[in-house]
């Protein structure tokens, strides 16, 4: 009885100070999503793939797919992030009428988007199949934020929930411990 009773002191504990550690000192969050733009060019389109905070996805596979899923282009963005598409010299009955563009970085981050050669003006975005979007060339960077870009309350939330997971598990165990005992 004595060591739940402990054992529950310092849950509370920990769990006030979790809850007052994050609002007493404010702090950026460094979690980030992914994104694009993309420059036009008379022969080229070229695509800047950059997280939400700025920084390029350099060195990220790119892999371009026709419509009917044939590898048109496997390729790897620059250390800037960068990756040029180009037919310019690809005969008009030869060029596809539709590419796939994916962008993954390897640790979970993926950039999709639809290009349309025959339409110089527009591509479609579909991060994760849900969004579409227009994109002119020049644009600023588009793209979805993170899966764990969690207000400051969730991330509490889930953070404690953790703790009594744990914490809960651990009396569990100590019980059944001192119940063995008992019967021994």
């Amino acid at each position: 009885m004595m060591m739940a009773r402990l054992a529950f002191i310092h849950l509370s504990v920990l769990v006030a100070l979790l809850i007052a550690g994050p609002l007493a000192v404010p702090a950026p969050a460094h979690a980030h999503g992914a994104g694009w733009q993309v420059e036009d060019s008379a022969n080229t389109k070229t695509y800047g793939f950059r997280y939400t905070d700025g920084s390029p996805m350099a060195f990220a596979e790119v892999v371009v797919t026709t419509k009917d899923d044939k590898v048109w282009q496997k390729a790897r963005t620059d250390r800037i992030g960068q990756f040029s598409l180009g037919l310019g010299s690809t005969a008009a009955q030869d060029a596809p009428s539709e590419l796939h563009i994916k962008v993954a970085d390897g640790m979970g981050h993926v950039v999709q988007l639809t290009y349309q050669p025959t339409d110089t003006t527009t591509a479609t975005v579909t991060p994760g199949g849900e969004q579409t979007a227009a994109a002119s060339s020049a644009t600023a960077i588009q793209g979805t934020p993170a899966l764990f870009d969690l207000p400051i309350w969730a991330s509490i939330l889930f953070g404690c929930s953790i703790l009594a997971n744990l914490f809960g598990g651990l009396m569990l165990w100590q019980r059944r411990q001192m119940a063995r005992k008992q019967s021994n």
